[in-house]
């Protein structure tokens, strides 16, 4: 019980915390989607680059592309088409090694703006829900001319959950929403610099056997 009512009469009566409500659930949906993305998607890049490397060296190229084909994350899709395409122009491989890198990219940026927009709406909703409840209060309060808790406890507690609910919503949004951004932004580095290591390694080893 809330200033005498049950959190489901409040929700019930309020339809700003329905408004979170279904705020919540989205955020909620949002986060679990992106982190089993993340999860199927990772990747150890120092340690796949080691076998990429070592490939190369061997020129156990086929061998590689199979590895590639047979894992689904960035690294191995890009390191799949790369191989696939040595024969290519180095600018003209640069070029669709870059494309592909923006690609994957956007499928870890997927869902990312939704979760940043409720970052930003969950404590205006909040906000806005104090706001109303607080003209509530005080409405019961001129139209009845009291003040006691029976008057304006629907309307205090409108204004005071809607703003807990909606920080509830925005502060762990906001922790996922970082960590998201930043796993993005890690793994479109790490693939920039697999793109320049592909290169290199086309140049160095596969080449080189070419020449032989």
């Amino acid at each position: 019980m809330i200033l005498g009512k049950t959190l489901l009469e409040i929700f019930k009566e309020s339809y700003t915390m329905q408004l979170l409500l279904i705020v919540s659930i989205v955020a909620l949906a949002i986060i679990i989607e992106r982190a089993i993305f993340y999860i199927r998607h990772r990747f150890n890049y120092f340690k796949e680059l080691k076998i990429m490397e070592s490939s190369f060296k061997k020129m156990r190229l086929e061998e590689l592309k199979r590895m590639a084909m047979k894992k689904n994350s960035p690294f191995h899709n890009l390191l799949r088409q790369g191989l696939e395409n040595l024969q290519m122009e180095e600018q003209e491989l640069r070029e669709l090694l870059n494309s592909i890198v923006f690609e994957e990219r956007a499928k870890f940026e997927k869902f990312l703006g939704g979760l940043s927009t409720i970052v930003a709406i969950a404590p205006l909703l909040g906000l806005y829900g104090t706001v109303v409840g607080l003209i509530k209060a005080f409405h019961n309060i001129a139209v009845t001319g009291s003040g006691g808790p029976e008057v304006v406890g629907a309307g205090i507690a409108e204004a005071l959950l809607t703003t807990a609910f909606g920080l509830m919503i925005a502060i762990p949004s906001l922790v996922f929403y970082n960590y998201f951004v930043k796993k993005t932004e890690d793994t479109a580095e790490y693939l920039e610099a697999l793109v320049h290591k592909i290169l290199h390694y086309r140049d160095k080893y596969w080449q080189e056997k070419l020449k032989r």
